[in-house]
């Protein structure tokens, strides 16, 4: 198969080069100068710019993907920012990449959601049609394309499927972010021997490691069509407090210290963010389940990050 990357410069995109067949074609593109780390021996970097509709074209038409994964989104940090680039980059160009799919009857677009289109108060569990009204422009503009995708699905024939991202726990949080927090304690602790929490103790969003959120991609991109039955789905793992992440980290490095310093307005938002959410039809349709709990996760990302030395 021949799979097309946008976005496929940064970290979820290059860590997924690593868990597609090594007899397959990946294209990955973005307009940056180079991928943020380590891609599989298959793949093959080209700069793009999802926000220009000609070359998005031209891209998928040179290309002829069988599987599109759009992964291309300004995060929410940067979408506050600059709306402008936000709505260009995430808005225009979902938009030119459904558009240049439909054209060129690609077999699949495999796009990234995240909770963040939810917004709150929201109830607990999150159901699967939960309704949106998300708080943030990042957001705004995932529960567009969960939106657009439903249309181009159900009334154009495209085969459109999603998944909403919890906050991934990986070795490349994103830099400043409020939910890098989590990353940022294994890291630290691992290197530095101390984090400071600017998180309540009590504070529990919806978590996921970097493996089975790695895992789920595969899952939903190589399901069989027949077996979807959704546009987009939910996706939970699991939500330890603060306390015991910092807990599970220090049964691993007891000489890590992890104080708690707490910032207000991080602090709201994050306790602001689904804690439990409905994932059943995940689970029925593509066979999901997590392999990794909070003890499980701390050992391997504590492993991972000291073999690696990140």
């Amino acid at each position: 198969m021949k799979y097309l990357v946008t976005g496929g410069a940064g970290n979820i995109a290059c860590q997924f080069t690593h868990r597609l067949p090594d007899d397959a074609e990946v294209i990955l593109t973005d307009v940056k100068d180079q991928p943020f780390s380590d891609v599989s021996k298959n793949s093959e970097y080209r700069q793009l710019d999802v926000a220009d509709a000609t070359a998005v074209q031209q891209m998928i038409e040179a290309v002829q993907p069988d599987v599109i994964l759009h992964f291309a989104s300004l995060l929410s940090g940067q979408s506050e920012a600059d709306r402008q680039a936000a709505w260009r980059v995430n808005m225009v160009g979902g938009f030119n990449v459904l558009e240049a799919a439909l054209k060129q009857s690609v077999d699949r677009v495999v796009f990234l959601s995240s909770i963040a289109s939810f917004g709150s108060p929201l109830p607990n569990p999150i159901p699967e049609d939960c309704d949106q009204w998300p708080r943030g422009f990042y957001g705004f503009t995932k529960a567009s394309i969960e939106r657009m995708g439903y249309y181009y699905r159900e009334t154009l024939g495209l085969d459109f499927r999603s998944i909403r991202l919890p906050i991934v726990i990986s070795p490349y949080p994103s830099p400043g972010a409020a939910s890098s927090y989590a990353s940022n304690a294994y890291i630290e602790s691992v290197n530095q021997g101390r984090f400071v929490m600017q998180v309540r103790e009590s504070s529990n969003p919806a978590i996921i490691y970097i493996e089975d959120c790695l895992k789920a991609i595969d899952l939903l991109t190589h399901a069989d069509a027949g077996n979807i039955t959704r546009a987009t789905y939910n996706l939970f793992s699991g939500a330890p407090t603060a306390t015991e992440i910092a807990t599970q980290i220090q049964a691993v490095l007891p000489d890590a210290k992890i104080e708690f310093e707490t910032d207000e307005q991080i602090a709201n938002l994050i306790d602001s963010w689904p804690r439990e959410i409905d994932d059943q039809q995940a689970r029925l349709d593509w066979a999901w389940g997590p392999d990794y709990d909070v003890q499980s996760m701390t050992q391997a990302f504590i492993k991972e990050l000291t073999e690696g030395s990140l």
